[in-house]
């Protein structure tokens, strides 16, 4: 069986119209190029641009002229360039120029450069401008709901939203984004809100100590043990509720307490009552004497008369002193005993 004589592919290669003009070129001959037709198909036999390689060459050997680029002497005509800023309108829309945080621009900011150690900080607050804020404020304001109108009073605040937390954001240049500070929470509570009563309302005072405020009724934890703010405000959250629930315990010793115990004194069951009711029993029998209330031989004390004097006795036993409160507690006492004033 005869079989066709085999090709080689370099053989094949050889015999094509791309070979031969090769070959023609390499040896000098001019190549004769047919005349296209209006039926003929334009084909790809060459590239019709000059490569990269090729460009170079003729433009090393003087072949080709030199075309200057832009890209060459870009920076040449910047230098020559007047920066943004100089050249920016007064009625430029700021927020469009420096929408978002970024590092300082010289040539972009229109403001003085020279000495101005404000602008170069880290960070910057250029994009925080009062058209940016309020632009932002009108797009957020959508999603937002109406403060409620029953909260616009600060007492309606303290009533209803008694508790604070208070804690502060540092950013400043460095390596690091965190600063330890951060993580401290501050918690502030009225304790009149806490609905207590008398015992469990001064147990409480015992065991918060310093953090108690008397003079304003604030209960103050602050709490910085923890790593994470979040760890340190739950643990603020569990201290409140530790202290309420030990605050109404009672425990057996407790039970057992006397007035020497109480964190303050108290006019009611005092032997300064016994001795003011008996005073004011026998003032009656003195003619020098006109005091503000009658006592019967039964009286327990509850007149108004002498319960007003109670609350100013309360005051200037249990209250720093001063010349005011003493001059107060003067002034009720004469009033009380009917002790006339000196002309």
């Amino acid at each position: 069986m005869l079989r066709p004589p085999l090709r080689l592919a370099g053989a094949a290669r050889l015999e094509s119209t791309l070979a031969a003009r090769m070959r023609e070129a390499s040896g000098g001959k001019t190549m004769k190029r047919a005349v296209p037709s209006a039926d003929d198909v334009d084909m790809f036999v060459m590239p019709r641009r000059k490569l990269r390689a090729q460009m170079s060459i003729e433009q090393q050997t003087g072949r080709a002229e030199w075309k200057q680029r832009s890209r060459f002497d870009i920076g040449n005509r910047l230098a020559v360039r007047k920066p943004r800023s100089e050249t920016m309108e007064p009625d430029q829309d700021w927020p469009n120029v420096w929408p978002a945080a970024r590092s300082f621009n010289a040539s972009v900011v229109p403001l003085p450069k020279q000495g101005n150690l404000e602008l170069v900080k880290i960070p910057n607050f250029l994009h925080l401008t009062p058209a940016a804020i309020q632009r932002h404020c009108e797009v957020i304001k959508k999603f937002c709901t109406p403060f409620p109108a029953e909260l616009k009073k600060e007492e309606a605040v303290d009533q209803f939203l008694p508790m604070s937390l208070y804690y502060n954001d540092y950013v400043h240049q460095g390596s690091s984004i965190r600063d330890p500070r951060s993580r401290v929470v501050t918690t502030t509570l009225k304790v009149k809100n806490l609905g207590l009563t008398d015992a469990a309302y001064q147990k409480i005072q015992r065991l918060a100590g310093q953090r108690y405020d008397e003079a304003t009724d604030t209960l103050t934890i602050l709490t910085d043990r923890c790593h994470t703010r979040k760890q340190n405000d739950d643990y603020g959250q569990y201290l409140l509720t530790v202290l309420y629930h030990e605050a109404h315990k009672v425990e057996q010793w407790e039970q057992q307490a006397t007035r020497v115990d109480a964190l303050k004194l108290e006019f009611d069951g005092s032997a300064s009552k016994e001795k003011i009711i008996s005073l004011l029993q026998r003032a009656k029998e003195c003619d020098a004497l006109s005091p503000s209330v009658q006592l019967s031989a039964d009286s327990k004390g509850d007149e108004p008369e002498l319960q007003q004097f109670a609350e100013k006795w309360n005051r200037y036993r249990n209250e720093k002193e001063s010349p005011a409160s003493t001059r107060s507690y003067a002034e009720s006492v004469k009033s009380l005993l009917g002790i006339p004033k000196l002309a």
